[in-house]
């Protein structure tokens, strides 16, 4: 749980029990994602989780992608099925079909896209081509309308064309090779929208889809123009051939995969176009799967293309443009029907009889006999000692279960056995073992009692007659009282009265007092519920009071408590707990009265505080998390004892009961003002708890709830910053033993003195909050800075102005501490965003933060603050000699030329290893305004970063695999080669290309090597060096260039790798007339 978002304190209950950091959530700006994508290992589960992070981003913001689509071009056309491509073909198929972009918007994605789309589409890789005829599916249309209503380039029209013949062509399978199932199904799908595209909407019918049908997103043959570039006699030519083709391969195919986006189709193109209507209804009501059939595919196949076919039906009758061929319709699913029924049975006996040809009879082996002596024996045995078990007549009850299912039989059984105990089962099983072996016929019944069959006594033969007492006469009530003797002879006996005297009452027990104590309060308890239904008295303008006239009897109750024994009291408590969520109110009154009878002198000292602590202390540890009793209990309380509070305190460290806790006491600081200083002080210690959960729940209840205006929050405030203030005094961890370097001298004690003192002025200027609670708080380190910050950084969420006091600390930390508050520290700035507070620290921000500002400009870029961020750390470099690390997190914001100025600064920060990943996403973010070719070339020019710097550029550029791919570094090495100068790292990246992709030798051969020799190469030593050694690389592919080479610097060549004389002489020697050339060359030393 967020510290900085409005949720309900009790989602911290599910916090884990470690301090771990806060976790920055992902950004929200979809290319910051797109660049740490690129940056990220290719092919490796960051980059593919980093790309979906930025795909769902690009959902939110679709806006964003036409900008940035061609920057993602380049990952398409190269590299081979990578997960650079398939997302760069995600992102365009959401540019053009789902994302929320304008027509025109999609028309301009759509003419970019469909060159590289077309090249992908004759790579042969069917993942490719899954996932591009789709996006070609959804283009076909805009293209359509482009060409139909406009003459553009006649390379458009061809594209249009090579991409549409190519498809249908994989639809027909005209190769008559077995193409891809996956792509024939997809292509069929862009069939459909050839079809659509060609053919007329109806001019009458539905007027949705009349107005659908003059849509942009539903072209068709009736937008083409006199000024456009399409043939309309052809399209529609096309589109009556296409159709015939769906309808051959409706019937000819035997593949379901193809057979069902062929059937998905036919509903979309009668509805759109009921010109076609009956082919498609004739088409689907006259197939049938005798072609499947024939092909020998399985029956359940066959089953789900009829059910294909049977929803394609079903859903055109519910049209009702189609209305007209619902007999026919109905009368095909009617066929359907009694077809895929007798299918059905016909599976389930072919099925059977398949089932029983796998089964073998049980037949005797060859030689023996099936009745031998030896089976008659034991058949017999068996059969006799079947006879001996009984009948089992006269152990219970009969009943018939003739009219019983088999399961409610077995039930009963069942039941009936779980009121046996194990061991009188057993007894009884073994009972019957032992009558089977003796052949007796019956066994004891031992079942026969814990089943209740049998224990019956014996009946009576005569039982007494029952008299119905309705059939008595009146008179025969006396009949009846004569026929007791005991009552006749009462009856006879005289009655005579005498002086009596009332016995003494007998003393009764403790525990009998105790009862009727206690049942008298249960019976005036009880008499007060029933007055609990009586409905309240009307609302006037007269006082109210506390009770009302029908809770009386709360008063009566309470005063007998106050004015009885102690013993009184006792059960009073015990009866409120019994049931304190009905009886709290009782217990206020009972303790307002003890209150009152304490400051009154009526009763004795603490009765009030003994009574409310043994509610508090025996309800607490029972008390329901959502419990709302206790605190409108404490609330009617006339005084809030400081004991109280402490065990509130104690309430609130358990995590189980913590939000009970944290609601009184912040209850208690709101409405009680005697006692909010001690309950404020205890909130506020609980927000530096070592427990994060319990911190994290008290900073929540106290920040969330009071605004500005409140009178806690100075006090909040004062607290926060004396905490945030004790990290200055963390010192770095030592080793306890005293190290003493060789040639130093002991640390005196005036120095220690020194530092004590120089310790004591510096915690002096902090300000600091008397009689702060830090009972909770650990000593300051980096371990334990969460504990010190978090009610801080809460704070800072609603009161920016303590970001000053956060900047102003930072400087004074020691590294460790530093870099876990600014841990600590960026989810609050992800929360904030560029807000015009954080906006002016970071302009004015005090020495020694420059880190700190590092981190705050990353994460706010990284947010989508890019923009604001470019004009602020502008005019700081401007005013400042600051780092170059601060350029990194905005530099995909900056133009090209501003690219260029801050690259060499960039470069140098390479001198420390640690930075490569900060230099490797800096290149990743620089390819939004410049390509892959122009970074490479920039590299290489003269600029301010040293020579080794640069050469660890060019390896991290070589590292990004799937951006500097083999096409873009043949570019680069080309437009380099080009350059009024060599320079210095040229030779050395050629080497490294050369060694890097073995197809570039022939490129690097003939079009690199002669513009290094026409530049006169050997002019300097350096590149001079490099140039022989690659040429060696290369060979034989560098002869040629070496050829044009003077003859003094081929002899050199020559002379400094001997290893290429042969070659070169066999080379020159192939070449006519080259013997004067040898001879010139090489001498006369063959």
């Amino acid at each position: 749980m967020s510290l900085y978002a409005d949720d309900d304190p009790t989602k911290a209950l599910a916090l884990q029990d470690t301090d771990d950091d806060p976790a920055l959530h992902p950004p929200t700006d979809p290319q910051q994602l797109f660049n740490a994508a690129l940056a990220a290992e290719p092919e490796s589960a960051h980059q593919r989780d980093t790309l979906l992070l930025a795909a769902q981003r690009f959902e939110e913001h679709p806006e964003r992608l036409p900008q940035l689509l061609p920057q993602f071009l380049g990952f398409i056309s190269e590299g081979g099925d990578s997960l650079l491509r398939f997302w760069t073909l995600d992102m365009i198929h959401l540019a053009v079909g789902r994302g929320g972009l304008s027509g025109d918007v999609k028309q301009l994605v759509t003419l970019h896209c469909f060159p590289r789309l077309l090249q992908l589409l004759h790579t042969g890789s069917i993942p490719t081509l899954k996932a591009v005829i789709p996006i070609l599916s959804t283009i076909y249309p805009v293209l359509f309308g482009i060409l139909a209503t406009s003459n553009t380039q006649a390379s458009i029209l061809q594209m249009f064309n090579d991409m549409k013949s190519t498809i249908i062509d994989f639809a027909l399978n005209k190769s008559g090779q077995s193409g891809n199932v996956g792509v024939r199904a997809v292509a069929w799908k862009f069939v459909q929208k050839v079809i659509l595209a060609a053919t007329k909407p109806a001019t009458s019918g539905d007027p949705r889809l009349q107005s659908r049908g003059s849509s942009v997103t539903d072209t068709n043959i009736s937008h083409i123009t006199q000024t456009g570039i399409l043939s309309q006699a052809e399209i529609d030519q096309e589109g009556k051939k296409l159709q015939t083709e769906l309808v051959t391969a409706l019937y000819t195919q035997t593949e379901p995969a193809i057979l069902h986006p062929i059937i998905n189709s036919f509903p979309s193109l009668a509805k759109m176009r009921q010109s076609i209507a009956p082919l498609v209804v004739h088409s689907l009501a006259s197939w049938k799967p005798n072609t499947m059939a024939a092909a020998g595919r399985p029956a359940i196949e066959i089953r789900a293309v009829e059910k294909t076919v049977r929803i394609a039906m079903t859903h055109l009758i519910r049209h009702p443009p189609i209305a007209s061929h619902a007999a026919q319709l109905n009368d095909a699913l009617l066929r359907q029907k009694k077809r895929m029924e007798d299918a059905f049975v016909e599976e389930a006996t072919a099925r059977k009889e398949r089932r029983r040809g796998t089964k073998h009879p049980m037949e005797p082996p060859a030689g023996v006999d099936p009745e031998s002596s030896e089976q008659a024996a034991k058949r017999a045995r068996l059969e006799g000692s079947a006879g001996g078990v009984g009948s089992g007549v006269g152990k219970g009850p009969v009943v018939d279960i003739s009219g019983m299912g088999v399961e409610e039989v077995v039930e009963t059984v069942i039941s009936g056995l779980r009121s046996v105990s194990s061991q009188t089962l057993v007894s009884a099983l073994e009972n019957a073992r032992q009558a089977l072996r003796e052949g007796s016929l019956d066994a004891q019944p031992l079942l026969a009692s814990p089943l209740g069959v049998g224990a019956a006594g014996e009946v009576k033969a005569e039982d007494e007659e029952i008299v119905n007492p309705l059939d008595i006469e009146d008179d025969d009530d006396d009949l009846l009282m004569m026929d007791d003797p005991e009552l006749a002879i009462e009856e006879e006996e005289p009655t005579a009265f005498t002086d009596f005297v009332l016995p003494p009452p007998e003393p009764l027990d403790p525990s009998d007092k105790d009862y009727i104590l206690s049942n008298t309060i249960e019976r005036i308890w009880q008499s007060g519920a029933d007055l609990a239904s009586l409905p309240d008295p009307k609302e006037t303008d007269a006082a109210k009071t506390a009770i009302q006239p029908k809770e009386m009897w709360m008063l009566l109750l309470a005063r007998l408590a106050t004015r009885g024994a102690e013993v009184k009291r006792k059960t009073i408590s015990e009866f409120v707990l019994a049931d304190f969520a009905n009886r709290s109110k009782f217990a206020s009154v009972w303790l307002n009265e003890e209150w009152y009878n304490e400051r009154i002198g009526v009763s004795e000292p603490r009765q009030y505080l003994s009574n409310l602590e043994a509610i508090v202390s025996v309800y607490l540890p029972k008390v329901d998390p959502k419990d709302k009793y206790l605190a409108t209990f404490i609330q009617n309380l006339p005084a809030i004892p400081p004991s109280l509070i402490d065990i509130l305190a104690d309430v609130c460290q358990d995590s189980e009961r913590a939000v009970v806790g944290f609601t009184v006491l912040r209850d208690i600081v709101e409405s009680r003002p005697p006692v909010r200083e001690q309950a404020l002080q205890t909130l506020l210690a609980l927000c530096t708890h070592t427990d994060r959960k319990i911190r994290v729940m008290a900073i929540i209840t106290t920040v969330r709830r009071w605004g500005q205006n409140s009178p806690m929050m100075p006090i909040i405030t004062k607290y926060a910053l004396s905490v945030l203030w004790r990290l200055v005094e963390a010192k770095p961890e030592v080793k306890n033993e005293a190290v003493k370097e060789e040639g130093g001298e002991a640390e005196t004690e005036e120095q220690i003195g020194e530092s004590a003192e120089t310790d004591v002025e510096m915690k002096e200027e902090q300000p600091k909050e008397e009689g702060s609670i830090d009972r909770y708080l650990e000593q300051p380190s980096a371990r334990t800075v969460q504990q010190h910050v978090e009610l801080a950084f809460a704070l800072a969420k609603r009161q920016q102005s303590l970001l000053d006091d956060i900047f102003k600390i930072y400087p004074q930390l020691i590294p460790e501490v530093q870099k876990a508050v600014e841990e600590q520290l960026m989810p609050l700035i992800q929360s904030l965003g560029a807000t015009p507070k954080l906006m002016e620290i970071l302009k004015k921000f005090p020495a020694g933060a420059d880190q700190l500002v590092m981190r705050v400009i990353g994460v706010l870029s990284a947010e989508g603050a890019g923009q604001v961020l470019v004009s602020l750390v502008k005019s700081v470099l401007a005013e400042r000699e600051l780092d170059p690390k601060f350029v990194i997190p905005i530099v995909g914001e900056l133009d090209k030329a501003e690219i260029e100025k801050q690259l060499p600064k960039i470069v140098s920060m390479l001198v420390d290893p640690e930075t490569k990943d900060m230099v490797k996403t800096a290149f990743a973010s620089m390819l939004q305004k410049m390509t892959p070719s122009d970074l490479m070339v920039a590299l290489h020019q003269e600029g301010g970063a040293p020579l080794k710097e640069i050469i660890e550029a060019v390896k991290v550029c070589f590292s990004m695999t799937t951006v500097f791919r083999s096409d873009v570094l043949a570019n680069a090495m080309n437009r380099i080669a080009d350059l009024p100068t060599i320079p210095l790292i040229f030779v050395r990246t050629i080497i490294q290309v050369a060694n890097t992709y073995k197809s570039l030798a022939p490129f690097i051969a003939n079009h690199i090597l002669p513009k290094l020799v026409a530049k006169k190469i050997w002019e300097n030593g350096q590149l001079w060096d490099g140039f022989v050694m690659l040429a060696k690389r290369i060979a034989p592919a560098s002869y040629g260039a070496l050829l044009q080479l003077p003859k003094e610097q081929l002899r050199e060549v020559v002379g400094k790798q001997p290893s290429m004389k042969a070659g070169l002489k066999n080379f020159l020697a192939s070449k006519p007339g080259s013997k004067g050339a040898l001879l010139e060359i090489f001498g006369d030393d063959e």
